[in-house]
């Protein structure tokens, strides 16, 4: 290509780009996954495909999750002005995580989060739709997140104590950090990625194996039908936890993330009988949406 031809060309990007074609294109394309179509056109059975608003029930949850997610940057706007605000919102937010897990697992996270609720209505139109790498979600990077976020604060708190401070400064740059990664993580995965290290949920995730083992069957269970069920897999495209509830049919499973189960970085694998009982599952009954033999169902008692 001689140097015209590709001074030309480069006249014609130009010329694109201030003409808005681009900005066109990606606003017909955030158009078309708000209306539950997929960012990219080649997505297979191991990304995070996102379905038609096609029932009442969908759009007021996906309603409510925007309403959640603009009161999650109210509360980061007015921590600016008042940190204590952070230190209310951070403290609330976590002890709600944990109580809720006491009754009902990780119902909070999908139905309460504010930061959840951000992530998947706005960071959602933006992210990429992949699954993260199997060690990401290993109880040791859990505990390690877990620890980090805890101790840092902890110091924070403690310099802010000692230097006549005030408290709400190290809650406001743990949340603000924290959001940063949750939103970047979004981008480069799927939108839900923090919410498998987020230190909240890893606790929510440990109170509720706790009250299992104290007898307790706090929380709603997705069923699955062996019968109905053919392995397709659609029902592991949806999960934002990465679970793949048809697996739980019969047999044996292999999980990644339970925290009292390490198993290596390929998971700890044990026997099923049909229950979907994996400690981080959000309650979102997507996966019952998507099955396409009505094999999956969610039992709210």
């Amino acid at each position: 290509m001689s140097l015209r031809d590709r001074a030309s060309e480069l006249v014609d990007r130009v010329r694109s780009v201030t003409a808005g074609e681009r900005t066109k294109r990606l606003v017909e394309r955030v158009g078309r996954i708000r209306d539950g179509e997929s960012w990219f056109d080649k997505r297979g059975l191991d990304t995070i495909r996102r379905r038609p608003v096609d029932d009442d029930s969908i759009e007021r949850r996906r309603r409510w999750q925007r309403y959640l997610g603009v009161a999650f940057v109210g509360l980061l706007a007015a921590a600016f002005w008042y940190p204590l605000v952070a230190g209310v919102g951070v403290v609330g937010c976590a002890a709600a995580a944990v109580g809720v897990g006491a009754v009902r697992g990780r119902f909070y996270c999908n139905h309460l989060c504010p930061r959840g609720g951000m992530l998947d209505g706005y960071v959602r139109l933006f992210s990429r739709g992949r699954r993260t790498p199997d060690w990401f979600k290993h109880p040791l990077t859990r505990a390690a997140v877990a620890l980090t976020a805890f101790g840092l604060l902890g110091t924070g708190l403690h310099a802010a104590w000692r230097q006549g401070g005030s408290l709400g400064v190290p809650f406001l740059t743990m949340l603000g950090v924290s959001t940063l990664v949750a939103v970047g993580l979004g981008v480069a995965y799927h939108q839900r990625a923090w919410c498998q290290i987020c230190p909240a949920g890893t606790l929510s995730h440990a109170v509720h194996r706790v009250a299992e083992a104290l007898g307790r069957d706090p929380a709603p269970r997705v069923e699955v039908d062996a019968d109905a069920c053919v392995s397709c897999g659609r029902c592991g495209t949806v999960c934002r936890q990465e679970i793949r509830p048809g697996q739980y049919a019969e047999g044996e499973v292999t999980d990644h993330g339970d925290v009292f189960s390490p198993g290596g970085l390929e998971g700890s694998t044990r026997e099923v009988d049909g229950v979907v009982d994996h400690a981080d599952c959000l309650q979102c009954a997507a996966c019952v949406e998507e099955c396409p033999t009505d094999a999956l169902s969610l039992d709210e008692e």
